[in-house]
């Protein structure tokens, strides 16, 4: 079964239960309705996004900003800040989300009703409150001398200016501190973290996962040598999801990886791999080349790709495309192989960006076209064989934009096209009905003509000639 992932900001959910039920809700005693919800619309995973304790420096940077910028984008106060949850002080839940038992009681709650929780861990970095660079100072990408993207710190062994984590491309995440992965001590602790993290959910997306690899790694702080007595250039990957499959042989790895790296950290165990160019394509309305690089593609590396059109740091789907596109865009990752990966407020058509470090965002009005789109097609997939059935992802004739992937199951077998043209496309299968469509399409005796910029999910009566 291709899972469908639900990204909620934990912060931003409990907020706004709270304030719906007049009362504070924590992850201990979170509706029934909510999770109700999540297994009426087809979701086999919720991702959590940001439990984990963060402290009050990096809240006083977020704090900063929300002064010169954030706060004259929406009416909020500064108890609204709580600072970013990929700045971790420590991998402890935050009280005011509930403690650890509390998201034990929601993992098994979720389980009941056959929903899987993903929780994040974040091995590139800490958050600048952690204590462990005072405690560890070697386990940390430091100087001696001051150097840009660097803070000052006393540490065990004297003063150190530790490096702000970092994406090479981009400027240092100011709010962090970053890890060392040329230190085999690192390793190890980060290992441990690793497996204790996992007991909490039921798999882990680790972020920005490609910059352990060593030869990024290595590039990225080749100003900054490591006087650690243990070097490493080993791969973190491979052996710390062996080690988490010891303890957790269920466990469901989830990598956010840029840079071509997919298939690299598939191989090294890796469950899914996030796939931002097809995101890409679909926003920069490039459907030939989507279609390219789609049939460029194994099937294993489908199967295991997280497919989105916007995620916490992305721009929303609303915002970027118009309905019409909209509704294409949704359908193409819900019909390919892999993961589809939905976020909390695409499905009511939100369009202003929501500040992660806030748990208060924009107020907004569903777009009720939207919110039944999205609902009509997640309960319609429920009675079709697609993400269901056997994946086949098929090319029809010439057609350079149109994605169609046949779904066989044990006893039907359907077939989900997305046609990006401005003209119909010919389908030469022999089709019993259609199951959903934007625009209907002509069923004929031996093919179906699908009208343009339109999407459907057909029952075959027979293959493909």
């Amino acid at each position: 079964m291709a899972p469908i992932l639900y990204e909620v900001n934990s912060r931003i959910w409990l907020r706004e239960l709270s304030d719906r039920e007049g009362r504070t809700v924590t992850l201990a005693d979170i509706p029934d309705s909510e999770i109700q919800r999540c297994q009426k619309l087809g979701f086999t995973h919720v991702w959590l996004m940001g439990v984990w304790q963060v402290g009050p420096k990096a809240r006083e940077i977020a704090l900063r900003l929300w002064r010169d910028h954030w706060s004259k984008e929406i009416p909020s106060v500064p108890e609204d800040v709580t600072g970013s949850p990929f700045a971790i002080e420590e991998y402890s839940v935050d009280s005011r989300l509930g403690d650890a038992l509390s998201l034990l009681m929601l993992k098994e709650r979720l389980s009941r009703v056959g929903i899987r929780l993903i929780i994040d861990f974040v091995p590139n970095h800490l958050g600048i409150d952690s204590k462990e660079p005072i405690r560890f100072p070697a386990r940390f990408v430091h100087s001696e001398q001051s150097q840009p993207g660097t803070f000052e710190a006393e540490a065990r062994f004297g003063k150190r200016y530790f490096a702000h984590g970092r994406d090479p491309y981009f400027d240092p995440w100011i709010d962090t501190v970053q890890l060392d992965y040329r230190v085999a001590e690192t390793h190890s602790a980060m290992r441990s973290v690793a497996q204790t993290v996992s007991m909490y959910g039921d798999g882990l997306r680790c972020d920005m996962a490609m910059l352990l690899l060593p030869e990024i790694f290595n590039d990225t702080w080749k100003n900054f040598p490591s006087p650690a007595a243990h070097l490493t250039n080993g791969d973190f990957w491979r052996k710390t999801i062996q080690e988490i499959r010891q303890l957790q042989p269920q466990v469901q790895m989830i990598a956010e990886v840029y840079w071509d790296r997919e298939e690299q950290l598939q191989e090294f165990g890796f469950d899914f791999t996030y796939n931002k160019r097809v995101c890409d394509y679909l926003v920069r309305r490039q459907y030939s080349e989507l279609v390219q690089f789609l049939a460029a593609r194994s099937s294993n590396f489908l199967n295991r790709s997280v497919h989105f059109i916007e995620n916490h740091d992305e721009t929303r789907a609303a915002s970027a495309f118009e309905f019409s596109e909209h509704q294409l865009a949704a359908a193409a990752i819900l019909f390919l192989p892999g993961m589809a990966l939905l976020h909390d407020g695409q499905l009511e058509g939100r369009k202003s960006f929501a500040r992660i470090q806030m748990t208060q965002r924009a107020s907004e009005t569903p777009d009720p076209q939207i919110a039944g789109f999205y609902e009509t097609l997640l309960m319609t997939l429920q009675q079709t064989e697609v993400r269901r059935g056997k994946p086949t992802l098929l090319k029809l004739g010439d057609t350079q934009a149109v994605i169609a992937v046949q779904w066989t199951g044990s006893e039907n077998s359907d077939l989900a096209v997305v046609n990006f043209d401005t003209q119909p496309v010919r389908v030469p299968v022999r089709s019993t009905r259609s199951l959903y469509s934007t625009a209907a399409p002509q069923i004929l005796a031996d093919h179906v003509i699908l009208a343009p910029k339109s999407a459907v999910i057909v029952r075959l009566a027979a293959n493909l000639r």
